[in-house]
Parts: C-alpha cells; sequence; structure tokens
C-alpha cells in the first residue's frame, strides 16, 4: 500500500513503531502537526514523503486481511481468487451469521379452568405523535475547502495543554511566516490579528522553552480562537466525498455499509441536496457503494476518482 496523508492513521494504526528507526518514531509522534499543511510547504511534503518511504515496507507486515484469524489461517494467506479462498470465506462468513435462538414454550397453566374464564381485555394504547423532522445541524460558515488561517488557529489550539516540542513550535512558526511572505495570509485577512497574536505567542515560547514544554494558551483568547474554527466546517458533500476517496484501496464491507448509511441520511435529510454542485458527484458515490457491496467490487475509473480528488483538493 502507498501511503498518503489521508490514509496514514488508518493504515498504520497497527504498527509498533517502536521497532522502528528513531526519526520515524519522532515523525509519527509529530504527524499531526506536519499534516495540515503538507500541500502548503515544500520541505513539509518533501520531509512527510520520505517518512512514508520508511514506514511503507512495515505495513506488509501487519496487513492482515481478517486481523482477527491467525497469520497462517487460509484466508490471510491464500490468493483470493482461489476456489479454496472462496471456501473458506463461505464458511467464515456463515459462522459470523446469528444463529435464531431456539423458541422457548410457554409455560402450561398449572389451572387450566381459571383461566378458561378469563375474557382477553384489549388494552387501550394512545397514538403517539409523530416527532417533526429535524432539520440538519449547518456550520455557520461551510466551505469547500478550510482556508489557511483556520487550519493554522486549529492547530494552534491543539497544542493547548500538552508538551510539544522545539520543532513542532518552530514549524508552525515557519508556515505562519512563509503565508505572510506568499502573502496567502494577508494583513488585510479576516482573522490577521488573530494570526499575529498566535505569531508572537510562538516566538516568546520558542525563546523561553528547553527542547519540550507544556504548552498553555490564555483563557480568553483559547476561547476566542475555539468560537472561530467551531463556526467553520466543511460541507457535507465535500466531506462524503473526501471519506469515499480515504475508502479507496482499503475498503471493507462494514467500512462501506457505513458510509452508504451516512450518504443515504445526507441525501434524505437535505444535508446535500440539488442546489449543492458536488450533489452528482455524491449520488455517483452512492451508486459506486451501491454496486460494491452487490459485486465486491469498486467500479470506479482512474478518472472518475481523478475527478472527485480534484474536487475535494485531494489529488496532489
Amino acid at each position: 500500500m502507498k501511503l498518503t496523508v489521508k490514509n496514514y492513521k488508518e493504515a498504520t494504526k497497527n504498527i509498533d513503531f517502536k521497532k522502528l528507526p528513531e526519526a520515524a518514531q519522532e515523525a509519527h509522534k509529530e504527524f499531526d502537526s506536519f499534516a495540515d499543511f503538507y500541500n502548503e510547504d515544500k520541505d513539509i511534503k518533501e520531509m512527510l514523503d520520505n517518512h512514508f518511504k520508511i514506514v511503507e515496507p512495515y505495513l506488509n507486515q501487519n496487513s492482515k486481511r481478517f486481523p482477527e484469524l491467525e497469520d497462517r489461517h487460509p484466508l490471510n494467506i491464500l490468493d483470493k481468487k482461489s476456489g479454496q479462498y472462496k471456501a473458506a470465506l463461505k464458511e467464515y462468513r456463515d459462522s459470523k451469521k446469528k444463529k435464531p435462538a431456539p423458541k422457548k414454550n410457554a409455560p402450561k397453566s398449572q389451572n387450566p379452568v381459571k383461566n378458561m374464564t378469563k375474557k382477553a381485555v384489549p388494552k387501550r394504547t394512545a397514538k403517539k405523535k409523530k416527532a417533526a423532522p429535524r432539520k440538519p445541524q449547518r456550520k455557520p460558515i461551510e466551505v469547500d475547502l478550510m482556508p489557511l488561517e483556520i487550519k493554522v488557529i486549529r492547530r494552534y489550539l491543539n497544542f493547548h495543554n500538552k508538551r510539544v516540542s522545539e520543532r513542532q513550535v518552530s514549524l508552525l512558526y515557519k508556515v505562519i511566516q512563509k503565508a505572510a511572505t506568499e502573502k496567502t495570509i494577508r494583513k488585510s485577512s479576516k482573522y490577521a490579528s488573530e494570526i499575529k497574536s498566535i505569531s508572537n505567542d510562538l516566538i516568546k515560547t520558542y525563546k523561553e522553552m528547553n527542547n519540550t514544554c507544556k504548552f498553555e494558551i490564555p483563557d480568553s483568547l483559547y476561547s476566542k480562537l475555539k468560537k472561530i474554527v467551531d463556526d467553520y466546517g466543511v460541507t457535507p458533500a465535500i466531506a462524503l466525498i473526501k471519506r469515499f476517496i480515504n475508502l479507496y484501496g482499503n475498503i471493507t464491507k462494514i467500512k462501506a455499509q457505513r458510509l452508504l448509511i451516512s450518504v443515504t441520511n445526507s441525501l434524505k435529510n437535505g444535508k446535500v441536496n440539488k442546489s449543492d454542485k458536488e450533489f452528482d458527484q455524491v449520488k455517483n458515490v452512492q451508486k459506486h457503494l451501491h454496486d460494491y457491496l452487490e459485486s465486491d467490487k469498486l467500479l470506479v475509473t482512474n478518472v472518475q476518482l481523478k475527478g472527485l480528488q480534484g474536487i475535494a483538493d485531494m489529488g496532489k
């Protein structure tokens, strides 16, 4: 499997990083600090790409098809196309099906004459009023792509009450400085004053820290920044498309079923509707998931996948 920023956490969750080189261990610990800016900074992109190459050989050692089964179980070692594999898979699935519980015979009455004299009285049931359908909750500000200022603020907030390294602090400061130089964050930006406060705090912290420190943000500033971040969200259509792209190459029946439910509910409750420019793409995702659950094959062409990646800004 080829690692990307999007599939990294899921793909590496079973790896014991203590067995990897120290540099890989450190990069893994700080992955979140780097990932948000993968497409914003060439140095970060190069560093993570090198990290992925170091980690990828270890994936095969942990990528069992059925983690709950032994390493040498037929389902983990046989060719998927072989008849033996298909037979073993059918046997395994049949064993997982819940068998109906045996019906318990009703206890015989010890006083049948008495029971016969009782007349069944129909119970009156009050009609339940149907609850009004809930309107889907939406973020006050929905965007297709998260602005760089919000990424910076979110990463800064994630430092709060955690031990951080000099590299993490300097990295975030570097991102801000580069954005200012390249005018991707301007003085006229909506949150320019907040970004300046963050930048100043990072400089102060870096000068005072000794390798690592517990990072603390003043309550008033934290509350203000948290409110800003909480107001932003990716549009539901884009969020669903991103989830589908992340499944590609690592899909399972359970994951596909879960995403299909989310897509269907979003179309049903109006979170995604015909006014969304990505409506047709979401419908296509729904069809791909339906087809996969019926045929066990995810029939998506490279052109279709690249089109979705372009919409979700995940093609880099």
